[in-house]
């Protein structure tokens, strides 16, 4: 928190202390504050009002700011230019017990009085992080919102921490069929972004059997076997969970991390409808582009933006490819690589490609791969980021002589394959010409 809001906070809480209430940090921010991390959902500060009534506490924040009320059930007070603290009034005749027990986890549960620093800690969430445990407040945690099955896990990959067996019992048992698609994939996406090993929380999902329930595409990754030799971790699950991790190692090299992560996890996706075994040896031809079409499917039920949807499905449908333009290195022509640096963000796929190589219990050395394409693509001067751009445009086309019409589209595609294999904007002009001249 920067000091002049610390400030700001410490002269509303005495504003609310002169009505003879109480404000309290709540929630994640005093976990993150007793385990000394900075990782907090969005950076948010929840911050919770005793013994005062609503209508008072917005003429007090509203000393400070344009003052906004969002929510339904449960009414937040924000102001305007502060969007990361939120302010709640606790309802008349709630304790501080009956505030703890309506948050999900006991390490969620404490509370932190603005002004005195005493701690409240009703549910023993301190125990709690000294044992390093998720645990549910009550019963009835999950039946109340059924999302927080998914933030047990995400919070257990992000902090490293385990889910009790009481509260995995009543994640196996909670129904999850009325929860919105849309907080599915930003509970799943903050653990594949925060967390060092998002491996923790995708296997508590498999151990609740919430993965065969809600997510059967990853279930069935489970079943699917692999080649001993190149894949000695096992399935294609253990795979996906070892790659996923390598992502993890990876993202802040990244442009777009939450691409990275989603098609790690997701790339191999499409294995389990391809792979066949013959005496000993698997395969599983086709499984990059039958899983592109499978991840496409994967985040469209999940309700992601058409963009990001887009750009992880190419990734699964490129990560084989760096691994296997090596192997041809020798024969490789230049048109092969402009056409994939046309296709896709090299640099991310890059990044995709060595979390799958290194993703299995195999120590393997990604260097030579990442040195030699990135050396190749500079060597015909591109970029591996930003593609190729055409040559050719319909003004240059005009220009020599063609008619406007729909015709126009394939002499300009027949140039940006010139293009690709190698040609000068002059030599292609010069040879889409001489058909002109000959009429």
């Amino acid at each position: 928190m920067k000091i002049k809001d610390g400030y700001m906070i410490q002269e509303i809480a005495r504003q609310i202390a002169l009505r003879g209430a109480r404000a309290f940090y709540a929630g994640g921010f005093v976990r993150d504050q007793l385990l000394n991390v900075s990782d907090h959902d969005s950076k948010d500060i929840d911050i919770e009002v005793f013994l005062l009534e609503p209508g008072v506490l917005r003429d007090i924040l509203s000393n400070f700011g344009e003052v906004k009320e969002v929510g339904k059930s449960y009414p937040v007070f924000k102001i305007s230019g502060y969007p990361h603290f939120d302010f709640t009034v606790a309802p008349p005749g709630s304790s501080y017990e009956k505030a703890a027990l309506r948050r999900d986890f006991t390490v969620n549960a404490m509370m932190i009085d603005v002004i005195s620093g005493d701690l409240i800690d009703p549910c023993q969430g301190v125990k709690d992080l000294h044992l390093r445990t998720i645990r549910h407040t009550q019963p009835r945690v999950f039946i109340d919102d059924p999302l927080r099955v998914y933030r047990a896990v995400q919070l257990a990959a992000r902090l490293n921490f385990s889910i009790s067996p009481e509260t995995q019992k009543l994640m196996a048992e909670t129904a999850l069929t009325n929860i919105d698609p849309e907080r599915i994939l930003l509970e799943i996406a903050k653990m594949l972004l925060r967390a060092e090993h998002p491996s923790i929380g995708l296997r508590y999902l498999e151990q609740t059997g919430v993965l065969e329930r809600n997510h059967p595409e990853l279930y069935c990754l489970k079943a699917c076997i692999q080649s001993p030799t190149h894949h000695p971790e096992g399935d294609v699950w253990e795979h996906t969970l070892l790659v996923v991790d390598q992502a993890a190692r990876l993202r802040k090299k990244s442009r777009d991390p939450q691409t990275l992560m989603w098609a790690a996890l997701l790339h191999d996706i499409g294995k389990p409808g391809v792979t066949r075994q013959e005496g000993e040896k698997v395969t599983a031809y086709g499984h990059d582009t039958q899983g592109a079409e499978l991840a496409r499917r994967f985040l469209r039920n999940l309700r992601a933006s058409r963009s990001l949807t887009d750009r992880v499905t190419v990734l699964v449908r490129e990560h084989m490819r760096p691994v296997l333009l090596y192997k041809e290195r020798e024969k490789l022509s230049d048109k092969a690589i402009r056409k994939l640096v046309e296709r896709v963000n090299v640099a991310e796929l890059l990044l995709l490609s060595e979390a799958d190589y290194c993703g299995r219990t195999l120590k393997r050395d990604y260097a030579p791969i990442r040195t030699w394409l990135l050396e190749r693509i500079a060597r015909l001067g591109l970029d591996p980021e930003s593609g190729i751009n055409p040559l050719v445009q319909g003004r240059d086309l005009l220009a020599l002589g063609f008619e406007p019409g729909p015709a126009l589209g394939d002499v300009l595609k027949e140039a940006y394959e010139m293009q690709l294999e190698g040609k000068s904007k002059e030599e292609i002009l010069k040879d889409l010409k001489k058909p002109l001249e000959q009429t």
